[in-house]
């Protein structure tokens, strides 16, 4: 079964796939890119409560900074923040059940608890909050001494960056 469909300069960097320059113009070509924000100004969505205003605007400044929020994804950041304010919620609401040997409301809590962790959880990685979503979302840069003094190795190198740039 196939993996999921990589960038093409993540492609060029393993060196896996070997494309003729045809080819690779028409994957860079047909690769989705959103365009960054147009303003610095971040402008949290209107059902999104006061509250969490300010956690958005400090999120998407850091997602901004990465490249990897657009105007697009500012209602998945809001669902976001707003599945963990959820999820904090009830997470209070656990532990003052578990001081009050509740027995009978934790059950409950617990699957609401984790029904609001795994939303919370799924956006997190939709936006790249988390570790491994991060890892998959970022090209790897080649190790600087791997081929030091290599001269085929710094010929590739040298090509794979006049491809890119061109």
């Amino acid at each position: 079964m196939a993996g999921p469909r990589q960038p093409i300069d993540l492609l060029e960097y393993k060196g896996n796939k070997h494309l003729t320059k045809a080819e690779t113009e028409a994957r860079r070509a047909a690769e989705v890119k959103a365009p960054p924000p147009k303003s610095k100004r971040v402008k949290p969505p209107a059902y999104l409560p006061e509250s969490l205003h300010k956690k958005f605007r400090a999120l998407a400044k850091q997602l901004i900074e990465i490249g990897i929020l657009a105007e697009i994804d500012y209602d998945c950041l809001a669902r976001y923040l707003l599945a963990e304010q959820a999820y904090l919620a009830v997470t209070e609401q656990v532990n003052r059940a578990i001081a009050n040997q509740a027995i009978s409301l934790l059950e409950d809590l617990s699957k609401t608890q984790t029904r609001y962790f795994n939303q919370c959880d799924r956006a997190a990685a939709a936006l790249g909050l988390t570790i491994s979503s991060r890892c998959r979302l970022v090209v790897p840069k080649p190790p600087e001494d791997e081929a030091a003094g290599d001269p085929m190795a710094e010929m590739l190198r040298e090509r794979a960056e006049r491809r890119r740039r061109a």
